[in-house]
């Protein structure tokens, strides 16, 4: 796959994902627990100290990237900040699997997070974009065993 095609796959990702979602909310990503976070810095530092106790805890890693608080930032400042995000951060990094593993597990984490916020079109909007970039990822990855077999064993 061409950088071109995956630029564009990535973007079909969006486009079908923004389609199956029209008119859904995206509110309230300065609310956490009850209390209101005054600034998108604060917001992402909160966000990846999270994923640091859940990665120490669930599997004994260390947080490689800054991706959870990059999609944190995102979201503060709107769809299109939020989206760019993410292209931005798969276009750079497509090719370091270890890189993109944390980056899928980062949108994994994130819808279950905005649910337990009951931030219910934000998890939506990052559950369906999380089946996409996982296949595409998977896809990209298909003719590269020890890339691929990396990213099965870091997100199972």
């Amino acid at each position: 796959m061409t950088k071109k095609e995956f630029k564009s796959a990535l973007l079909n990702i969006f486009a079908q994902v923004l389609t199956e979602l029209n008119g859904t909310k995206l509110e309230r990503v300065n609310n956490w627990n009850g209390e209101i976070i005054p600034a998108p810095i604060i917001y992402g530092a909160i966000s990846e100290r999270c994923m640091e106790r859940q990665l120490k805890e669930l599997s004994g890693r260390k947080r490689l990237t800054t991706f959870m608080s990059d999609l944190s930032v995102g979201e503060w400042f709107g769809l299109a900040s939020f989206l760019d995000t993410i292209k931005n951060a798969m276009v750079s990094w497509k090719d370091d699997e270890k890189y993109m593993a944390e980056f899928v597990l980062c949108v994994n984490w994130k819808a279950w997070e905005h649910d337990a916020r009951e931030n219910y079109g934000w998890s939506a909007l990052y559950s369906r974009l999380y089946d996409g970039i996982r296949d595409l990822m998977f896809e990209y990855y298909e003719n590269e065993p020890d890339k691929s077999s990396y990213l099965w064993q870091y997100l199972d």
